[in-house]
């Protein structure tokens, strides 16, 4: 008599159940197919941000090519605003920055003039308190001083909550912002100068057909074509975590939330990006 048929019937089901489901997740691991899952490099905008990443980072003294247009920059009640801009492309994004009264703040970043308006719903659903309006800061509380720091023209907008002090710097070129809780830095947006946003765009004339080994405008992957008729949509940016060790995240699939490196190189390291796609093949 084996030790299953010692047991009771409705235990001895469940067991022969689990070992049943073990097995046939063991053999649906097995059969993925890894060949269909697209890479970084075979992902049109993922190889063109991490290409430029790796070329900025291999040269330091480069400087950001996006700065703040000259007398764009005005407070409006719990809301910053700037116009910024590309130095060789010269197309003016609006850059949002809102304060909430927690010391939250809600980054956005937008083409003033795109040729499609692009998805903006998320301010419907994200830091919501169930529908009702968001706790913003309120004007009287919060102030902006522009002066000048190393040679570079900034923007410090600060304000407090009880005890504790938040305040943004923002430098105008390079264009760059620093997060600071009671005077320390804790995050820093394009202190790297990663930040790259690719704008819509017309495609050009067919007699004047552009190479397009970048995928900017269609790319291919198996059986699957993508056709982008306004051009490249994406945008990245280098985020900073002074003094953090651990970055807690969506992770992709079975991943701890405590987020692993995504370039290789370290024990557990991930050599792949994490996906937040709606589909993780294409």
């Amino acid at each position: 008599m084996n030790a299953i048929s010692k047991l009771p019937g409705r235990s001895a089901a469940l067991l022969c159940l689990a070992a049943i489901a073990s097995v046939m997740f063991a053999q649906v691991c097995l059969t993925v197919k890894h060949e269909d899952f697209k890479t970084c490099e075979q992902s049109a905008f993922c190889n063109r941000h991490r290409t430029f990443a790796d070329n900025m980072l291999k040269q330091p003294q480069t400087a950001s090519p996006y700065s703040v247009v000259k007398n764009s920059v005005s407070l409006n009640g719990h809301v910053l605003t700037a116009a910024v801009e590309h130095s060789v492309e010269k197309v003016p994004l609006k850059f949002e920055l809102s304060f909430l009264d927690s010391g939250a703040l809600r980054v956005r970043v937008q083409e003033e003039a795109p040729l499609k308006p692009r998805f903006d719903e998320t301010q419907k659903v994200v830091l919501r308190d169930e529908g009702n309006s968001l706790p913003y800061v309120s004007p009287e509380s919060i102030k902006m001083v522009s002066g000048t720091t190393d040679g570079v023209d900034t923007h410090t907008i600060s304000y407090a909550n009880g005890n504790t002090s938040f305040s943004v710097r923002m430098a105008e070129n390079p264009w760059s912002l620093e997060y600071l809780v009671d005077g320390k830095p804790a995050i820093q947006l394009n202190s790297k100068g990663l930040f790259r946003f690719e704008h819509l765009r017309e495609k050009p004339a067919e007699e004047q057909p552009a190479e397009d080994a970048s995928g900017e405008w269609e790319e291919k992957f198996r059986t699957w074509t993508d056709t982008k008729p306004r051009g490249p949509e994406s945008f990245g940016m280098d985020i900073c975590f002074n003094g953090f060790e651990h970055v807690y995240g969506i992770p992709e699939h079975a991943s701890p939330l405590s987020l692993k490196e995504t370039r290789g190189g370290g024990k557990g390291a991930y050599d792949q990006p994490y996906r937040l796609y709606n589909l993780d093949v294409f």
